[in-house]
C-alpha cells in the first residue's frame, strides 16, 4: 500500500477493458460519485439529470459486463497481494434482496416470503495482519421460483460447487505472485471440498461443522467421534482475548449457532491434534476413503454465568507442532470476521439493496462498483485500528489532510502539527458524528465522515482552481 495516502477510488477502474475509452471514463466518474455518497441514491449521486441518465445507460448497457467492471480492481488486488509472502483469502456467501412487488428482470426467489434477489459468493484478499487488499472473486446466481429438495451429490449445478470453483479461480489468479491460505466458515466443512483442496495442494483453515465418525467401518458401534477425540487432545496454549459484541440474529437458526453477546475479555485455550477422518455416507464414491488433517479446538475456559462459551473447531493444512503455529492458525481464522464487515459495508454503508434498478444486469454492474467502494471503507477503518500511530499520510492524501486541518481549526479542535492515522481518522469520524469520549468509531461512522470529507475536498479543489484562474486573468 502506498505511503502517500490512498489514491482516488477511480484508480481501481482506470485499466478496465470495456471496449470504449468513454465507458472507462464514465465508470471512473461513477465510482467517484458512489464513493462521495456511498449510502445515497443514484439521483443523489448524480450532479444533474444528464449525469443521472448517463449512469442509467452505463449500468444497463449489455456490452458492459459486471465481470469486466470488477476485473480492473482484481488486477490491482493481485499486485497488492504480491507484496506479501502469503495472503489470506476469506470466502463467504450472502443474500441480496430487493423490495417491491414489481418483478425485476433476472432476479429469483431469495426468502420464504418470495422476496426477489440473488446470492453472491465473495473472496476477499487480506494480508496476514488483516489489511484488506481487495476482492479477488465474486460469483452471483439466482434460485428458481420453487424450493428444491435435497440436491443430489452428482448434480453439476449444485450450489456447493461454488466453494470449489472460487478456490480454484483464486489459486490460478495468485499463482506465482504469492501463497494463499483459504479461510472458510462452517459451510466450507464438506468432505468433498476438503479432499479437493488437498488434491490441489491448497492451504486452508476451515471451521468444523460436522462431528464425524473416525472409524472407516460405518456400521461399527461405539466408533470414536471427532469432537470427543479433539477435546481430549493435549493443550497447546491459552491466551487472553477481547471478544467483540454480537447483536441478536434475526433467524432462530442463526441465533442458535451465533448467540448474541456483549463485548468481554476472556481466556481461550487451544488443543491440537492430527486426526484421520473417514468419508461420510453422502460423499461421492470417487473420493478417498480417509483424509488425515490437523485439527484445532479453541474454547473459552471460564465463560460468564449464563453466557454461551466460545467454541471453535478448526481443520487445517497448517502445521501444529508448536504453540506458536497453533496460535497462528487461531489468528488466521479470527481474520474471517472481516468478510462479515465487508458485506455490512455493501448492504448498510452503501445501501446497495435500496437501489431501484429494474434488472439483474444493472444491479450486478452496480455491485461490481460498490464492492470496491465497500473495500475502501473497510480499509479506512482497518488503518485506524491497526496502524494508529503511523503518519496520517498513510491513510489520506495531502489535499485531504489540508482540508481536514482547515475544518478542524475552524471547529476549534485543531489537529496536531504531525497528525497520526488515528488523529486523522478520528477527525474524519467526527465529521460523521463521532465523539471521542465514546468507543472507537465503527465503519459506518467513518463512512459518513469520509463522505463529507470527499465533498469538502471537491469544494476545496474547485476553489483553488477558480482562484488560480482569476489570478492568471489579473496577471494578463
Amino acid at each position: 500500500m502506498q505511503s502517500v495516502g490512498l489514491p482516488p477510488i477511480s484508480d481501481e477502474f482506470m485499466e478496465a477493458e470495456l471496449g470504449d475509452a468513454r465507458r472507462v471514463a464514465r465508470l471512473c466518474k461513477l465510482s467517484e460519485a458512489m464513493a462521495i455518497a456511498p449510502g445515497g441514491s443514484l439521483p443523489r449521486q448524480a450532479d444533474d439529470d444528464a449525469e443521472l441518465e448517463a449512469t442509467y445507460r452505463f449500468l444497463g448497457n449489455p456490452d458492459v459486463s459486471p465481470e469486466a467492471v470488477l476485473q480492473a480492481h482484481v488486477r490491482k488486488t493481485q499486485k497488492r497481494a504480491a507484496e506479501h509472502n502469503h495472503v489470506l483469502v476469506l470466502h463467504d456467501t450472502t443474500k441480496f434482496s430487493f423490495s417491491g412487488t414489481k418483478k425485476r428482470e433476472g432476479l429469483g426467489r431469495i426468502t420464504c416470503d418470495r422476496q426477489q434477489g440473488f446470492l453472491a459468493h465473495a473472496s476477499l484478499c487480506v494480508s496476514p495482519a488483516g489489511e484488506p487488499l481487495g476482492l479477488v472473486e465474486l460469483m452471483a446466481w439466482t434460485r428458481g421460483s420453487a424450493r428444491k429438495g435435497r440436491t443430489s451429490q452428482y448434480d453439476p449445478d449444485r450450489e456447493s460447487l461454488r466453494w470449489h470453483e472460487l478456490a480454484h479461480s483464486v489459486e490460478e489468479l495468485l499463482h506465482g505472485h504469492t501463497q494463499v491460505i483459504h479461510v472458510m466458515d462452517r459451510e466450507g466443512d464438506a468432505y468433498e471440498l476438503l479432499a479437493d483442496l488437498l488434491e490441489h495442494d491448497a492451504r486452508f483453515v476451515v471451521r468444523v461443522c460436522h462431528n464425524r465418525r473416525l472409524d472407516k467401518d460405518k456400521r461399527s458401534q461405539g466408533s470414536p467421534m471427532l469432537f470427543d477425540t479433539l477435546a481430549a487432545a493435549p493443550a497447546r496454549f491459552d491466551r487472553e482475548v477481547i471478544l467483540g459484541k454480537r447483536k441478536r440474529a434475526f433467524s432462530a437458526k442463526k441465533r442458535k449457532v451465533f448467540p448474541s453477546r456483549e463485548s468481554r475479555t476472556t481466556r481461550l485455550e487451544a488443543r491440537a491434534q492430527r486426526i484421520e477422518i473417514a468419508i461420510g455416507n453422502g460423499a461421492p464414491a470417487h473420493l478417498p476413503p480417509t483424509l488425515e488433517l490437523n485439527f484445532v479446538d479453541v474454547r473459552e475456559t471460564e465463560p460468564p454465568e449464563g453466557a454461551s462459551p466460545v467454541v471453535w473447531r478448526l481443520v487445517t493444512t497448517e502445521p501444529i507442532d508448536t504453540p506458536e503455529e497453533v496460535a497462528a492458525i487461531v489468528d488466521t481464522y479470527r481474520q474471517r470476521w472481516l468478510i462479515e464487515e465487508y458485506f455490512k459495508a455493501i448492504k448498510t454503508g452503501c445501501a446497495y439493496e435500496e437501489l431501484q434498478l429494474e434488472s439483474a444486469h444493472g444491479l450486478l454492474t452496480a455491485l461490481a462498483v460498490y464492492s470496491v467502494v465497500a473495500w475502501r471503507i473497510l480499509l479506512l477503518r482497518w488503518l485506524c485500528r491497526a496502524e494508529p500511530e503511523a503518519p496520517a499520510e498513510r491513510a489520506l492524501s495531502q489535499t485531504q489532510l489540508d482540508v481536514l486541518k482547515a475544518e478542524r481549526a475552524q471547529a476549534g479542535r485543531p489537529l496536531p502539527e504531525k497528525p497520526t492515522v488515528q488523529d486523522a481518522l478520528y477527525a474524519v469520524a467526527s465529521l460523521g458524528g463521532h465523539h471521542r469520549r465514546r468507543e472507537p468509531p465503527g465503519w459506518q461512522t467513518l463512512k459518513h465522515g469520509y463522505e463529507r470529507l470527499l465533498r469538502l475536498e471537491a469544494g476545496w479543489v474547485l476553489a483553488l482552481t477558480v482562484t488560480g484562474a482569476m489570478t492568471r486573468c489579473v496577471e494578463r
